[in-house]
């Protein structure tokens, strides 16, 4: 009756309307009163989940990445990828997804690359004549690759709820399926750009290449400085992100001179702002993954699919699923913090590899940003470029499917996932 009356709390207040982490920390309050348990120990839970040294990496994630939005860090690295793919047939839409890609590895955030480097993409597309829709499904769907090549703040949250499981690991295990992603929409846009007639970028001399590269190598070189000094076991995560914050500012302060005082405290301020959200939901989670081990909800989930099946094949079928499911009502770090720890443990009881799973969960989870009734990356990119909702996710569903294929391939073949962190670490 406790566990109904907090389903029924949540799923109401959810349904009005109300914040989720809001409304998560509500409906744990009701089930407390209703079951007699003491307030002070709630309020201890919540405090001990947003008491943690590794949570400082993701302030520092996307203050790296306002920093760079605020350098010129962004036309750098948009002509370096201009140079490199924008002659190939579909133009602006391969630099569009080959700079997500290089951005990817500063910021660990899709919604830091839709706001920044993102919407210049777009600009640049819409500009050269590309249909207004297609530029922003491909804005949307290029930032979901943010996450998943490293560094990663889902990636952070999941190693934070699931302690078996290794960050630098998972971060290495990204980044092949992050570029097969990457690769399957600049082939989806090389047929659609040659159907549609989309214009195709004049191809660079050597020596405008060349040019390009010397702009754009600086900003490039940041996910490399932070893999090498975590992969080397010098520094920490938390520390690592700290060393991409202060590589930032000096490209910004030092090497680019465009990076002043006022500046620099205004990415401050975007960062406490994006953070405060953040940190509510691991208090909130907290709560709410408390109330579901008290009612034995992660026994009952082993037990419905352990019922099934016990085949590794089948059991990662349901849970990818599952979390693509999820991703349709939720934000990936909810369905993360709530839903993670339910399932590793009767996954890695048949033998799936926690880090394997930890990728495709965030892949899953990224995935549900720009599938509808939620897809807060489409509205981002819908309310930033005044493209109607509808248009978005029509042209936004073939690169829903071509991410789905990719995790159906990962399943039987996770060596994809494991060969990069098998050969560094």
């Amino acid at each position: 009756m406790d566990l109904v009356l907090f389903l029924a709390v949540f799923a109401v207040l959810f349904i009005v309307g109300m914040p989720v982490g809001f409304a998560m920390i509500i409906s744990g309050v009701a089930y407390a009163l209703s079951a007699g348990l003491d307030m002070a120990f709630f309020s201890l839970e919540m405090f001990k989940s947003v008491n943690n040294f590794i949570l400082i990496a993701i302030p520092m994630f996307i203050l790296t990445a306002e920093v760079m939005n605020a350098s010129t860090v962004a036309d750098r690295m948009f002509d370096f990828a201009n140079a490199l793919v924008g002659w190939i047939p579909g133009g602006i839409g391969h630099t569009n997804v080959l700079t997500s890609v290089i951005f990817a590895g500063m910021s660990g955030s899709a919604a830091a690359d839709v706001g920044g480097i993102g919407f210049l993409a777009y600009r640049a597309m819409v500009k050269r004549g590309f249909d207004k829709p297609f530029s922003a499904a491909v804005t949307a769907a290029s930032s979901c690759i943010g996450p998943i090549i490293p560094p990663s703040i889902p990636v952070v949250v999941f190693a934070m709820v699931v302690p078996s499981a290794s960050i630098i690991t998972i971060f290495l295990g990204g980044v092949f399926p992050g570029l097969i992603m990457g690769l399957s929409m600049m082939v989806y846009i090389f047929f659609i750009a040659k159907k549609r007639g989309y214009p195709v970028e004049k191809r660079p001399s050597p020596r405008d290449l060349l040019a390009a590269l010397q702009r754009g190598i600086l900003p490039v070189l940041t996910p490399v400085v932070l893999l090498l000094s975590i992969s080397s076991g010098m520094v920490t995560i938390s520390e690592g992100a700290v060393i991409t914050v202060l590589y930032a500012c000096l490209l910004g302060w030092g090497v680019y001179r465009v990076l002043d005082r006022k500046r620099f405290l205004a990415c401050c301020a975007s960062v406490f702002s994006s953070c405060g959200t953040i940190m509510i939901f691991f208090a909130a989670g907290k709560v709410f993954s408390f109330v579901l081990s008290r009612a034995r909800v992660p026994d009952l989930l082993s037990g419905m699919f352990l019922g099934i099946t016990a085949n590794p094949i089948i059991i990662l079928f349901a849970i990818n699923i599952m979390f693509i499911v999820l991703g349709f009502f939720s934000e990936a770090l909810v369905n993360i913090m709530l839903f993670a720890p339910m399932v590793v443990p009767f996954a890695t009881a048949l033998g799936i590899d926690t880090n394997v799973l930890g990728v495709m969960i965030v892949i899953n989870t990224v995935m549900g940003a720009i599938t509808p009734p939620v897809g807060t990356l489409v509205y981002n990119v819908a309310g930033l470029t005044k493209v109607p909702l509808e248009g978005v996710f029509r042209e936004v569903l073939p690169f829903v499917v071509g991410y789905t294929l990719i995790l159906v391939f990962l399943i039987f073949f996770p060596g994809i996932i494991t060969f990069l962190p098998s050969l560094i670490l």
